[in-house]
């Protein structure tokens, strides 16, 4: 008899079931450009025929640290009646460089861990909350270590997603920047998310220690692996601050090279690392990724019609109505400042921020404290004017990231070289095997691949389009206003 395929406890069923029978993760891209009509299975009997359809969702700009496709499955039972299943499914890239970066830093690993352990405590604690928690299903993971003796490249490594391009969720205009209605949108959902998460600190921190001793032994992960923003911030940045001088002096602002060549003896002391305890009774559970493209936005106008590609061009102008949060591999325990910051500084539009800064980091404020007030939760020791003043402290901290995260992702040019980087390793001789533990640096990937990435920067100017010119150039005029007051 054919097994109905309806709850989400079927549906998670149903792909671990394909996915570990026929080895799928490995195969997604061939079969995506070798297998375009899909390929039909008839050993699985308690599914009838399985035919699966494997198509990329995504290219490189649009994420680095995975590939991704949408996997769809059509069900035939006896008297041909067929049922209908899609996923999205996160990979290990296949670019080189980007591959041993993402398995290297464990950012896969931490996803995960995020969906697997921490999603289902923070909905099981509020099942009786109204609180949204706006991140999709999860169907399937699985992980797996690369082992070059072995032959285990981490080809099996996987995340299996609700489909939300199915649901009409889409990506917005990166390039030009979010608009207040996105930004609100945004802002909104990480709200609610903060205000969760605030919670589930709280109660994991022993009040007699402030130690978090009451964390299960599922979620230690948030102390025990050290994402990049925990360890290599300020390297990063010092690695970028040539470049973002010269972009200074090409942009003819000699009083913006002078404010940052000022700067830049300072930077150990400004550059600010999140911990539980420099962010007070606000401390939470970050996104640690919060920028455009890992967001996915529908749109008011979407339910007279399903939503097109063309229409992702477009978003900027269209009304968002809900928001779905996606990439959870940098979450870690900070100030919601750093996701908000980390947001408005990469992805809103510069005339955004101008124009309603203030009026959004307010809505914001607004919002967590309500939130916070249905969980139990009183701030009465800590006020707005606080708030304001942690967003003054982290502006010069979360600007720079800023410029990095935009030369990276609106730089073509970077893209390019990505590209080329990755030509030239599959191009190298195999290593040979070794017992020996690469040596790691402060990003958690090991020196040699970290010097590639730095000199790939170096190399680059921060700017090689006049939009990304003037949203670069504006971010740093605004924040060096705001810390002249």
């Amino acid at each position: 008899m054919t097994r109905q395929v309806k709850s989400l406890a079927d549906r998670q069923l149903f792909w671990k079931t394909l996915f570990e029978a026929k080895k799928l993760a490995s195969q997604l891209a061939s079969l995506a450009t070798d297998h375009i009509d899909g390929v039909t299975y008839d050993d699985l009997p308690q599914y009838g025929r399985v035919h699966v359809v494997a198509e990329s969702a995504s290219s490189l700009g649009d994420n680095f640290m995975s590939d991704t496709f949408i996997v769809t499955a059509q069900l035939t039972a006896s008297g041909n009646k067929t049922h209908t299943l899609s996923t999205f499914i996160k990979v290990l890239p296949t670019n080189a460089l980007l591959r041993q970066a993402a398995y290297e830093s464990h950012t896969h690993h931490r996803e995960i861990n995020m969906y697997h352990h921490f999603f289902g405590l923070l909905r099981e604690m509020h099942a009786d909350q109204p609180i949204p928690l706006d991140v999709p299903d999860v169907y399937y993971t699985h992980i797996e270590e690369m082992v070059v003796k072995d032959g285990t490249d981490g080809s099996g490594i996987c995340t299996l997603l609700e489909d939300l391009k199915a649901q009409g969720y889409r990506m917005a205009e990166k390039a030009l920047g979010a608009d207040y209605r996105h930004c609100h949108m945004a802002l909104t959902s990480l709200a609610h998310f903060h205000a969760l998460t605030l919670n589930v600190v709280r109660k994991w921190t022993d009040p007699a220690t402030g130690e978090l001793s009451n964390m299960p032994p599922t979620n230690t992960f948030f102390l025990e692996e050290k994402t990049m923003y925990d360890i290599g911030m300020l390297e990063m940045i010092q690695d970028n601050y040539q470049n973002i001088v010269e972009f200074a002096a090409e942009v003819d602002r000699p009083d913006l090279v002078e404010w940052l060549n000022e700067l830049k003896e300072r930077l150990p002391e400004i550059i600010t690392y999140d911990t539980k305890d420099n962010s007070g009774p606000l401390a939470c559970i970050l996104h640690g990724d919060f920028w455009n493209n890992n967001m996915l936005f529908k749109y008011e106008d979407d339910g007279q019609r399903g939503a097109t590609d063309k229409d992702e061009a477009n978003a900027s102008s269209s009304i968002p109505i809900a928001l779905k949060m996606i990439d959870f591999q940098i979450s870690r325990i900070g100030h919601p400042i750093s996701d908000i910051l980390y947001f408005m500084y990469s992805s809103a539009a510069p005339e955004t921020r101008e124009k309603h800064m203030l009026v959004l980091l307010r809505y914001y404020f607004d919002t967590l404290t309500t939130d916070l007030r249905l969980l139990g939760i009183s701030l009465d020791d800590y006020s707005w004017e606080d708030f304001a003043r942690e967003y003054k402290r982290r502006s010069l901290t979360w600007m720079f990231m800023g410029i990095v995260v935009l030369s990276f992702v609106l730089n073509k040019k970077v893209l390019t070289k990505l590209d080329d980087l990755d030509a030239e390793e599959r191009l190298k001789e195999p290593k040979p095997e070794t017992d020996v533990e690469p040596e790691k640096g402060a990003s958690g990937m090991t020196l040699e691949l970290e010097e590639t990435m730095k000199n790939m920067m170096k190399s680059q100017k921060l700017s090689d389009n006049p939009t990304l010119t003037h949203r670069l150039l504006k971010l740093i005029v605004e924040v060096k206003a705001l810390n002249s007051c």
